[in-house]
């Protein structure tokens, strides 16, 4: 008989939310009166996408839910795939079933059958070293309590209870510590580093994700770094879990000096994707160069004097991969290409048969990797379990759904940028990524920066005016650090 809950931790404190999974039909357990009932049925299952939204907002509450499993679970968990071209899908395109899987049973007892089963206690002493507790899910090795926690990870927003023996709460173990067979305590909420107030607002963030708007001068580096040395060093996340993105090598290697104790793992999008495409194949990366000459092999153009006869398909290249416009859609639009929707074709073939991968195709086929092989999507899920993403606006498309991806169900996205510098607009990035962050990271919250650390309120105060004229922006407040010190505000 598998291992049930000890009697003492279920349902267990208000403040873990823990949901319960019953039966078709089942009562109602005590301790889940007056807790909203989902029912998971074929229907459900069939079109996952609006429970999926519901059971987000509930585990980022932490509020109680009775889900009534009305179909097998082997069908529910089934791995998701889809061979369709990336370019198209939609930026939001998601695997919904996989999602509702992960969200059923995330922070959720087992109650089908009559009897509670809390599973992630039970990895826990099977992987670990804990053992039962009588009074919480676990007792750790040096005989403190602990609740091992489903929910998201960082800090409760209630207190859990103290014990009647120490008169201290229990300790708190999540179960990403359980899946590497780990019993990381979870540490201490506040930054060690010395923040403003703003900054530190956004460091500290609690949990899920975040949208923080960092306009220029703002310290945007020194949030990312704050934040991704919050979480491995205060919070105690595991290193293998924590994924922070920049934009470019030197953003990457600035990011990298400034957390050199933490052997974090700091990546350029494109550095991702090539780690990606390097679990199917190790493939050799090209210059721009060679791509000329692989296109000279399949492009059959006029060579006019002073004209560059390839420029127009790399162009054409871009946007199916980055921007992901259909090919033939590329070619009807700009007329200068000639039968570029077969170029595309025979030059991605081309390239998987010589093992190449050029620049672009990195992003493009990591892509494909993710949608196309679930057990690769779960090893690189791990990877981006808690993702820090840079330069949140110049995400093109195709940078934006790699993101989601390698987010995963659980969508624990740190984003920091700002709408008013969108310098990447000709390869798809807009400011929509984050004027509309919560369409693609639901039950984000959001944080501003608002103090400008390197010009004086003249400066800033233009620029607040020039911005003002965008039309699609995020309403922001922005104030010189030399205006704050002297008590005059740049609006």
């Amino acid at each position: 008989m598998p291992p049930v809950a000890p009697a003492a931790s279920f349902p267990g404190p208000d403040a873990l939310g823990r949901n319960v999974v019953v039966d078709p039909g089942a009562a109602t357990p005590p301790g889940f009166e007056g807790a909203r009932r989902l029912v998971i049925d074929d229907d459900v299952l069939a079109h996952p996408a609006a429970t999926v939204a519901v059971l987000r907002a509930r585990w980022l509450r932490r509020r109680r839910t009775v889900i009534e499993l009305a179909v097998d679970n082997d069908a529910a968990r089934a791995p998701e795939s889809t061979d369709a071209p990336p370019y198209a899908l939609s930026r939001d395109h998601a695997f919904h079933r996989e999602a509702l899987h992960f969200l059923t049973w995330a922070n959720s007892y087992d109650l089908r059958g009559g009897t509670p089963r809390w599973w992630h206690g039970v990895l826990a002493e099977r992987r670990t070293a804990a053992s039962r507790s009588d009074t919480a899910d676990v007792l750790l090795p040096d005989g403190r309590h602990a609740f091992v926690d489903g929910g998201p990870r960082g800090p409760l927003s209630v207190p859990l209870p103290t014990e009647a023996t120490t008169g201290k709460p229990p300790e708190l173990v999540h179960r990403e510590s359980i899946s590497l067979g780990r019993l990381t305590v979870q540490g201490a909420m506040l930054p060690s580093e010395e923040l403003a107030t703003d900054q530190l607002a956004a460091v500290s963030h609690g949990f899920g994700p975040a949208r923080v708007i960092a306009p220029a001068g703002s310290g945007k580096t020194r949030v990312l770094t704050a934040r991704l040395r919050h979480l491995l060093r205060d919070r105690g996340v595991e290193p293998e879990l924590v994924t922070a993105l920049a934009y470019n090598t030197r953003a990457a290697e600035e990011m990298r000096e400034r957390t050199r104790d933490l052997h974090a793992s700091i990546r350029t999008l494109h550095s991702l994707a090539l780690r990606i495409c390097s679990l199917d194949e190790r493939r050799q990366v090209i210059d721009e160069r060679e791509v000329r000459r692989i296109l000279d092999r399949l492009v059959r153009t006029a060579r006019i004097p002073n004209q560059d006869p390839f420029q127009a398909y790399l162009d054409a290249l871009g946007e199916v991969r980055l921007a992901l416009r259909d090919p033939a859609e590329v070619e009807a639009e700009r007329g200068d290409i000639d039968g570029f929707a077969e170029v595309f074709d025979r030059y991605r073939r081309l390239l998987a048969e010589e093992r190449l991968l050029d620049f672009d195709e990195q992003i493009y086929r990591a892509i494909e990797l993710l949608l196309q092989r679930p057990e690769l999507r779960t090893t690189v899920q791990r990877w981006g379990t808690h993702l820090l993403v840079d330069e949140f606006q110049d995400l093109t498309p195709a940078f934006l759904l790699l993101v989601r991806l390698v987010a995963g169900p659980s969508l624990q996205v740190f984003a920091v940028g700002d709408d008013d510098q969108t310098i990447y607009s000709y390869a798809g990035a807009t400011p929509e990524h984050l004027t509309t962050f919560d369409r693609w990271f639901p039950g984000a919250t959001h944080h501003a920066l608002e103090v400008n650390y390197r010009c004086p309120p003249a400066v800033v105060d233009g620029a607040v005016r020039l911005l003002g004229h965008n039309r699609q922006r995020v309403p922001k407040t922005i104030r010189s650090h030399l205006a704050t010190a002297t008590g005059e505000v740049a609006s």
